[in-house]
């Protein structure tokens, strides 16, 4: 661990008084040990036994850290009203074994190459929006 570090062996659920913020991308906060720095420059060793969430707040070294997930460029599926456009949408992601959030009003998925030239393609309506997703990174799946 570099000199100085805090070393973050803690998440909980968000509440309470902070030390401060530590802005991660979803790639990095979908891994157990990882490093970051907070606001003020403070750098963190992370530890954990399971990955960190958006408003978990870090603890370690008598500090404690909210997590904010920074946004990224996602496409967004309207949730569909047509049984026949969910029943497309349904085979078309599991036959790709792509990682999804579903919300109330939309599916969620991360942004890659290829996706939206694919859906196009198959006639499945999206947009291109920056949130927070809260899926597991998209890798590439063989049988």
């Amino acid at each position: 661990m570099t000199e100085g570090a805090i070393l973050i062996e803690e998440a909980v659920e968000g509440g309470g008084e902070v030390d401060g913020v530590v802005r991660v991308d979803r790639l990095r906060l979908w891994k157990r040990r990882w490093r970051g720095t907070a606001e003020d420059g403070l750098e963190i060793a992370v530890a954990l036994v399971e990955p960190a969430k958006d408003g978990q707040v870090l603890c370690g070294g008598g500090k404690r850290f909210r997590v904010e997930q920074i946004e990224e460029e996602v496409v967004v599926i309207g949730m569909p009203k047509q049984a026949s456009m969910a029943a497309k949408i349904g085979w078309y992601f599991g036959n790709r074994h792509l990682p999804i959030e579903v919300r109330e009003d939309a599916i969620l998925l991360e942004n890659f190459p290829t996706l939206t030239a694919s859906l196009e393609r198959i006639g499945i309506p999206y947009e291109i929006r920056c949130e927070v997703l809260n899926c597991r990174p998209h890798s590439e799946h063989t049988h």
